[in-house]
């Protein structure tokens, strides 16, 4: 969608376009970043010219940006639907292409622009000194503009939060095509390489559903260390930024260990274990998936071994069966998660003490479990599990480019008391 352009040396025309309707082809909410990205490219390559499109949501006509002078309503097979026709702003001198005459000298979208400038200036010495080629640059610092900017080597990925009940769904769209129109002009990143996704409130496994089948991985470097990323298929994309400096603290401490990664997602923590010279590592994930993702992330490493192994399992289940001990245990649970192939589900805030006995239960006399946690509002209950000594360690943890305060989780140390 966003890398569409007419044909060169055609003056203005019609362009007609029937995207997913949020029916058959997936969620509306899935769709709106899909929506966004289609205005932002009609507004940015098609100016002067005159697009129709089929919809069968207004909420998703509006996230087009654009405003429509004449609507149809019509049925393609069942489903009812509209045909909108959207003249496309014709470039104005002080504007990019598609700006509309109004949304040139808008003091909000300036302020995004600057802010992002600004970003992008203090974290690129940084993201230089220390290898770092995925990183985030905003994260709605403007509260009117509510998106976090990533950038992953010469791409860029939006993602917009969901807007709060009282922002009307077309504000939120006009902010969404501010964002569009500014990322690639500040970051000097091409069209064709912005990703945009709507991040809502989620509950389970929301972030690991597969959105499209693109299969297209990128390498992205970090530190000594390589991984592949995913900006399209999946809402996260393999490599969770904000956890960098966990996993900075992960290699520090485990040099000569025996290292335990637990929900391992795409393995990243166990690559950097494996780095600093763990004597072993086991990483525990229900997902063959990303088992295989963090297979691929050992490999591209050099570092695929025997003293590497990737278990499939429910990790609570699997640690309540296990006999083996570890020095070092990564604990970095999801909030909540369930699916058809558990036969329960896991709740982080009810199962914790469960969990925290039995990561202490594996862990040898001298060992640590880092454990860490992304709910705002969770309260740990260490003192509920006997024998433990505790130490917050979130500090440590975390990176230039994720200032924000309350910090994006929190992270403590504990061992046997």
């Amino acid at each position: 969608v966003i890398a569409a352009r007419p044909p060169a040396g055609l003056g203005p025309g019609l362009v007609v376009t029937n995207p997913p309707y949020g029916e058959r082809l997936g969620e509306k909410v899935d769709l709106q970043g899909l929506y966004a990205a289609l205005g932002g490219q009609l507004r940015a390559a098609f100016a002067g010219w005159t697009a129709f499109v089929l919809t069968a949501d207004d909420d998703l006509g509006r996230r087009l940006g654009l405003r429509a002078t004449r609507r149809w309503r019509l049925y393609n097979g069942p489903i009812a639907v509209r045909l909108l026709e959207l003249p496309i702003g014709v470039r104005t001198q002080a504007g990019a292409p598609g700006d509309a005459p109004d949304a040139v000298d808008d003091p909000g979208r300036l302020a995004f622009a600057n802010r992002l400038r600004k970003n992008q200036k203090r974290l690129r010495r940084w993201a230089e000194r220390e290898r770092i080629e995925a990183f985030r640059l905003y994260d709605a610092d403007l509260p009117e503009y509510a998106v976090a900017v990533d950038r992953y080597g010469e791409w860029a990925v939006v993602q917009e939060y969901q807007a709060p009940a009282d922002v009307p769904p077309a504000k939120a769209a006009r902010r969404l095509q501010d964002v569009l129109a500014v990322v690639p002009e500040v970051l000097g990143v091409s069209r064709e390489h912005l990703v945009v996704k709507v991040r809502r409130r989620q509950r389970g496994e929301a972030g690991y559903v597969k959105l499209a089948e693109h299969g297209r991985f990128l390498p992205v470097r970090e530190g000594e260390c390589l991984f592949e990323v995913n900006l399209t298929d999946y809402l996260d994309t393999g490599l969770f930024l904000d956890g960098r400096g966990v996993r900075r603290l992960v290699a520090a401490l485990a040099p000569e260990r025996r290292f335990l990664n637990l929900f391992c997602y795409t393995g990243t923590a166990s690559v950097w274990a494996a780095k600093a010279g763990a004597r072993s590592t086991t990483s525990v994930d229900r997902s063959a998936t990303y088992l295989d993702w963090a297979e691929r992330n050992l490999t591209r490493n050099g570092l695929w071994s025997s003293r590497q192994r990737l278990v499939r399992a429910d990790v609570l289940d699997w640690l309540v069966n296990c006999r083996e001990q570890f020095d070092l245990v990564l604990l970095d649970p999801p909030t909540y998660s369930n699916s058809k192939a558990l036969r329960h589900d896991f709740e982080l805030e009810r199962d914790q003490v469960q969990l925290f006995g039995e990561a202490l239960r594996v862990l040898a006399p001298s060992g640590q479990v880092l454990f860490v946690n992304h709910q705002r509002r969770f309260k740990p209950r260490f003192t509920e599990v006997t024998g433990l000594r505790v130490e917050e360690v979130t500090a440590r943890t975390l990176d230039p480019d994720f200032p924000r305060r309350p910090p994006p989780h929190r992270a403590w140390l504990f061992e046997h008391a």
